[in-house]
């Protein structure tokens, strides 16, 4: 190996970790009801409309929900990150997707339909 091809190496060895950071991310979103939500749902929403933190650190991803709930997150596809937990009786679907302006994190109930969205604050 030539001197050019080793320091090119070199120079991209040492570039992944500074990209790996540059994916580091944190967001904060406050969340609204859908109009049309029914009525076990808008029960929900004290919890839902206060302050959540998505936090994405060494490739994990994560949101930080009032009454220190953490939901772990997955990657769907570049920038979108998606995961299922339960509150209470409700089954819901958080997906937050960093791609467009402004980032959006969006909730909804399995079962009943319901939703919750936000874009970033």
């Amino acid at each position: 190996m030539t001197i050019v091809k080793y320091l090119t190496a070199a120079a991209v060895a040492c570039s992944l970790p500074v990209a790996v950071m540059a994916q580091d991310a944190e967001v904060k979103f406050w969340l609204e009801g859908a109009p049309n939500n029914i009525q076990g749902c808008i029960a929900a929403d004290s919890q839902f409309t206060r302050e959540h933190t998505f936090t994405l650190k060494g490739g994990q991803a994560e949101v930080s929900m009032p009454g220190n709930i953490h939901v772990k997150l997955k990657s769907v596809r570049a920038n979108v990150y998606a995961g299922d937990f339960e509150l209470g009786r409700l089954n819901l679907h958080m997906i937050v997707d960093l791609t467009p302006t402004p980032k959006t994190l969006t909730v909804t109930e399995k079962n009943l339909g319901c939703k919750w969205s936000a874009v970033r604050k």
